[in-house]
């Protein structure tokens, strides 16, 4: 419990969401279609590249950054954990709010869900990209991440893009639904810490370099313009390791500075670009590991 005796949104269970998206008339097609595009833009594609029945060019991205940051697998956990992360606040919506509510709701972010898998796809069409990570298979955790990702779309992350659009989006609900500002606050941060949390691992567990944490930031600013703005973009990337106690404190300030010059390059190159995607398509063919 905390200071106002709100539960944490870690009470709520994943599971209640998945069955009320299932069962739900309203919900159950968006889901569908939601799934449909995940298959047919993401899981697909990748592994269609891997059987070489697709010849979409795959850009190395990795960075010399990448290395001061150490291989952690007791991080897997948290990584897999991004799509309950955004389950458990759709429980607690369920809880809460009677079922019009709660169906509006879960169909907003379904959409929301199918719209970042459906936009990313637009630049992994144009080029695929990949990084090293290191062949671990102790757990069974790293043996099912191996079996189902290829590992060809790293750029942009969408890890990241959904952490984000969960926090926005779920900001926005509470503000409209929920009376208790305290509460809205409350949760609306939770939520943030998680996102940062589950972001930071995708470098720990090496799924990600840090190349692909800026241009899903960007993306997220076309994706939701005038909803994720400039103030939260700096913000989401000022917090990143803010918490971890092992990194040097140059180490951060290199990684923050890393991002935030290449996400604000994208912005500013965009400036002048009637495409969005325009920025990171350069980006893919003219980059060179380091």
């Amino acid at each position: 419990m905390n200071s106002h005796s709100y539960p944490s949104l870690k009470e709520y269970k994943a599971i209640k969401t998945y069955l009320f998206v299932i069962f739900n008339r309203k919900t159950f097609w968006p889901f569908i279609k939601c799934f449909h595009t995940a298959l047919k833009k993401f899981f697909i594609p990748q592994f269609s590249v891997k059987a070489g029945f697709r010849k979409t060019p795959v850009v190395q991205v990795d960075n010399v950054l990448d290395r001061t940051i150490p291989f952690s697998p007791r991080y897997i956990s948290i990584y897999l954990d991004f799509i309950h992360s955004m389950a458990r606040p759709l429980s607690f919506c369920i809880s809460k709010f009677n079922r019009k509510q709660s169906s509006e709701i879960a169909v907003k972010i379904i959409n929301e869900l199918r719209n970042c898998y459906e936009t990313a796809y637009d630049i992994y069409a144009f080029r695929m990209s990949t990084t090293n990570r290191p062949n671990y298979r102790k757990d069974r955790h790293f043996r099912m991440l191996h079996a189902l990702d290829p590992h060809f779309m790293c750029v942009p992350s969408l890890h990241v893009s959904l952490m984000i659009m969960s926090w926005i989006l779920y900001r926005e609900i509470f503000n409209s639904y929920l009376e208790d500002e305290k509460e809205s606050k409350f949760y609306t941060q939770e939520i943030f810490k998680s996102a940062i949390t589950i972001t930071e691992t995708v470098l720990y567990v090496k799924q990600h370099s840090v190349n692909c944490i800026p241009s899903a930031i960007y993306m997220m600013t076309e994706i939701l313009k005038g909803r994720f703005i400039l103030t939260d973009a700096v913000y989401f990337i000022d917090n990143l390791f803010s918490e971890n106690k092992e990194m040097s404190d140059g180490v951060k300030q290199s990684i923050h500075s890393y991002i935030q010059i290449l996400f604000e390059r994208f912005v500013l190159e965009n400036c002048s670009e009637e495409d969005w995607t325009v920025p990171i398509k350069r980006w893919l063919t003219t980059y060179k590991t380091t």
